[in-house]
């Protein structure tokens, strides 16, 4: 199985904003999200990445099939987050999302953020097993917030590669 997990080209952009799509509808599983009036979710976040420099949207494959994207940027000197990371449902459980975080982790070095919300028990899974399975000790921070209707937490891994 070949996957890549490469920058996204100016080409590519209506790609990415379709496939946020697909993945704001998982999201709304989990958190307070809507559909705008023109049938589509915000996509003001997925935006910056192609607007912004050290923001880097990448587009993931798996035989040279889009399988999803990653969205990393700097969050501060000599850290990177993975902002947003998304697997289509048909190739998950398969070992794309764990091989796109080793190639990731691989073309940017230092020190790594990586947010996912602790009531999505899907990421709170992949994220603790890839992390530690790449071989890498990280610490765990939680952040709670209110979200209009209800208290919600994202959990926060940091480590160094």
């Amino acid at each position: 199985m070949s996957i890549t997990s490469d920058l996204a080209t100016a080409d590519e952009t209506d790609l990415l904003l379709d496939l946020w799509q697909l993945y704001m509808q998982d999201l709304a599983l989990f958190r307070n999200l809507f559909v705008e009036n023109d049938g589509r979710y915000r996509d003001d976040r997925l935006r910056t990445y192609l607007a912004y420099e050290e923001h880097w949207p990448l587009v993931i494959r798996s035989n040279g099939e889009v399988a999803g994207f990653a969205l990393v940027r700097k969050s501060k000197p000599d850290t990177q987050m993975v902002g947003e990371f998304f697997i289509k449902r048909e190739f998950r459980r398969a070992g794309i999302g764990a091989a796109a975080v080793d190639q990731i982790l691989k073309k940017f070095k230092g020190n790594w953020e990586i947010p996912f919300q602790s009531e999505n028990p899907a990421a709170v899974s992949f994220w603790r097993k890839t992390i530690a399975k790449l071989g890498f000790s990280a610490t765990e921070a939680v952040t709670v917030f209110a979200d209009d209707q209800k208290i919600s937490s994202d959990c926060l891994l940091m480590f160094s590669n």
